[in-house]
């Protein structure tokens, strides 16, 4: 047996060689060396910038038998992802993303299909009920902010894990209402979330992705990662059966909203697979952004405190408390915003986008068209291409980037 699984794994990191010189190879001589590795490196988008500062604004990375697209400039990514989006819709298979998504079943994850677009368009709806609470939500999510801030004195603390709670408390509340979970069981929670994004993003098991040989050998990353979806699964089950077990839940909330139990809004129901994943997505797709980005804004007001002053000043200024839609008449605080968002943004990659028919969009050369679901695009969002300002393309799903560990 022993003697087996030696011969298996020589196999494999033999079978990973030859792969590997695949992937290295340039194909026509355009793009670097190492080809689709290069999307492993621990710097991410910055050393993605750097190579498309010697090698242009599109760089043409192989992956195998296929080419990975990386646009870098506004104008290429305007032109596949805004202008030209429909050709971009699709998304390319991904080993990880099939076993972190019930095989596909998210928005961000999943490709176009009947189920998606219902999906879509049920938690468009849900959010759009739900957001007449989202004012006093986070005014009250604020105080608690404040006052856990202030539980605190002198001593040191880590701002962004009770960021990231109160933003998964927020999401929590707006999700569930009144059937919200308690406090420790959100802190949990918010960590296993944390995690699981940090385990994600390890070369160890982003590599398998590329190297499909490589799952036949033991992984721990994968393992841990497994795991962290299985915890994050039985929180989302838990609520949504305490949702269902209330003979009285409140009809106002995203849940409440998906389960079908407000009439008035649009989508329906959706199937147990798809509504699982649906706050899955909601979860993860805002708990660790809004956290970094807020660790980035502390941590740039830290080096100005007469930007501090200001903003109180002009928080103190406002009628009232200030809500999601007044943020017009506070130009100093938008700006503090924009501009954290600018100099550090939470998503620095967004997720590959798949061709859908042919197309010529964001390539050197127009006159060699792109054949459908052969070119995924990965394009880089951040201010780090030279002069450039960030730009959001719809479709796409946030990597944040952690404070504690940016230098």
């Amino acid at each position: 047996m022993a003697a087996a699984a030696l011969l298996l794994c020589v196999l494999s990191v033999l079978l990973s060689l030859s792969l590997l010189s695949r992937l290295w190879r340039r194909g026509d001589g355009r793009g670097p060396r190492w080809g689709a590795l290069h999307l492993l490196h621990p710097q991410g988008a910055l050393h993605l910038s750097r190579l498309a500062r010697r090698h242009g604004p599109v760089l043409r990375l192989r992956a195998g038998g296929r080419e990975v697209l990386v646009p870098s400039s506004v104008a290429t990514i305007r032109e596949a992802l805004v202008r030209h989006w429909g050709d971009w819709l699709g998304r390319p298979h991904s080993y990880l993303g099939s076993l972190v998504s019930r095989g596909g079943r998210d928005l961000a994850l999943g490709g176009p299909c009947p189920g998606w677009r219902r999906q879509r368009g049920a938690v468009r709806g849900a959010l759009a009920q739900a957001g007449g609470h989202l004012g006093p939500l986070l005014w009250l999510q604020g105080q608690e902010l404040c006052e856990e801030l202030r539980s605190h004195g002198e001593a040191p603390l880590d701002p962004f894990e009770v960021f990231t709670f109160h933003t998964c408390s927020t999401i929590a509340r707006l999700l569930f209402g009144e059937l919200v979970p308690p406090p420790g069981e959100l802190r949990a929670f918010s960590r296993c979330l944390g995690e699981l994004l940090q385990v994600w993003g390890h070369s160890s098991v982003r590599v398998l992705d590329l190297l499909p040989l490589l799952r036949a050998l033991p992984n721990p990353g994968l393992r841990k990662l497994l795991q962290l979806v299985q915890q994050r699964d039985t929180f989302v089950e838990t609520q949504i059966q305490r949702h269902q077990a209330c003979l009285s839940p409140p009809p106002d909330t995203v849940l409440g909203t998906l389960l079908g139990r407000n009439p008035g809004a649009r989508g329906g129901p959706l199937s147990p697979p798809r509504l699982h994943m649906a706050l899955v997505d909601l979860f993860i797709g805002g708990t660790e952004t809004t956290a970094a980005a807020l660790g980035w804004a502390v941590a740039f007001l830290l080096h100005r405190p007469e930007l501090q002053a200001r903003l109180r000043a002009e928080l103190q200024g406002a009628q009232g408390p200030p809500g999601p839609g007044d943020v017009g008449r506070l130009p100093l605080l938008q700006a503090t915003v924009s501009e954290t968002l600018r100099l550090r943004p939470p998503a620095p990659l967004a997720l590959p986008h798949c061709a859908l028919r042919h197309t010529s969009r964001v390539q050197e050369n127009p006159a060699e068209p792109i054949r459908p679901q052969r070119v995924p695009l990965r394009p880089i969002r951040s201010q780090y291409g030279p002069g450039k300002t960030p730009v959001r393309p719809e479709y796409a799903e946030y990597l944040p980037v952690n404070p504690r560990r940016a230098q």
